[in-house]
């Protein structure tokens, strides 16, 4: 049985960050709860509650670890975690409900997705609103990033299947990636026909050197981010259902949650071991180059999968005692705790 912060939610804990530092979790969920929890002993903290809409993405300082940034509907509360009772300032850009907000690596600027499709950059030094993305995704943009080693680069993505590539100072769009068009569905794997690859997540390398997106369709497509323009690595595919989170957890190593209630740890490094055979196909003459080779890549990098007994909202991890936790949020009002080896 895995162990679990309980007492704090009472529904669905829907996003997580973790601040290493303060050693502190900081959760959100259905009916606008956000909590704050103690790491060393699970304990609840503190709460704040803003009943009208679901806190759907909380984001930590790294810089200053008091300070914590919330998503409830369409505004971004920030927060003081040691004066927690009400948020120091609001931001109210965004047109429809957010989706995901993230900090720049200097935290200069903070990056808010919503439903419209839309991608706001606000300028955190001056408090206003700084840049617009938009008219490049045509549904829900579901999840950004911004690149580690190229300051001026975001990518967002979204429920049309594309990934876009934005010099966001600019409003240019240097690249988009349709993942309709990209991705070759395994022939004997016909739950993933069901789905188009709508994309519910990103989550990049601490070095930049990957870009991981998590699907609808149960793949993860996986790209090269060493360069200036970004380019498709591979597609891992051992989900059965969609892959709602993608998180990593070194450089390396890159941990995939998915609504087939499926945990799986993979080492991206060990694509590098694949060998194509000379006619970059099967042994037996059946499936497609690209098929085969995505299939060999998976094995290779798959290293351990668990069982979770519901389908995962958000992961998370941190490191205690040299020994690394993930942290699992599904559609109960609980948070697991998972020893990964």
């Amino acid at each position: 049985m895995a162990e679990q912060f309980t007492n704090g939610h009472t529904s669905s804990v829907l996003c997580l960050d973790v601040q290493r530092e303060t050693e502190q979790l900081a959760s959100g969920g259905e009916n606008g709860e956000l909590c704050i929890w103690s790491l060393v002993d699970k304990s609840l903290q503190k709460k704040y509650v803003q009943p009208d809409c679901d806190c759907t993405s909380v984001c930590f300082s790294k810089i200053n670890p008091n300070l914590l940034y919330a998503a409830f509907g369409e505004k971004i509360l920030v927060f003081n975690t040691e004066q927690f009772a009400e948020p120091e300032h609001t931001y109210d850009y965004n047109t429809d409900e957010i989706n995901q907000i993230v900090l720049n690596n200097n935290e200069e600027n903070l990056a808010a997705c919503d439903d419209s499709g839309e991608v706001k950059i606000i300028n955190l030094l001056e408090k206003k609103m700084f840049r617009t993305l938009r008219n490049k995704h045509t549904n829900i943009c579901s999840t950004i990033i911004f690149r580690p080693n190229r300051q001026q680069d975001i990518v967002s993505a979204g429920l049309d299947g594309k990934l876009i590539h934005w010099l966001y100072p600019s409003h240019k769009c240097l690249n988009q990636f349709n993942m309709q068009e990209l991705l070759n569905t395994p022939e004997d794997a016909s739950a993933y026909m069901v789905n188009p690859p709508f994309i519910h997540h990103m989550a990049c390398s601490p070095n930049g050197t990957y870009i991981a997106c998590g699907m609808q369709n149960g793949q993860i497509a996986v790209f090269n981010g060493n360069r200036k323009n970004l380019s498709q690595l591979f597609n891992l595919h051992a989900h059965t259902q969609g892959v709602s989170q993608v998180t990593f957890c070194d450089e390396t190593h890159l941990i995939s949650g998915g609504n087939d209630c499926q945990l799986i740890v993979w080492d991206l490094s060990k694509a590098e071991n694949f060998e194509n055979l000379e006619n970059g196909s099967s042994a037996n003459g059946h499936g497609s180059p690209l098929d085969y080779r995505n299939a060999q890549i998976t094995h290779l990098c798959k290293e351990q999968s668990f069982n979770h007994p519901m389908k995962i909202n958000w992961l998370d991890y941190f490191c205690k005692n040299e020994i690394q936790y993930l942290l699992v949020a599904d559609q109960t009002m609980c948070i697991s705790v998972l020893p990964i080896s």
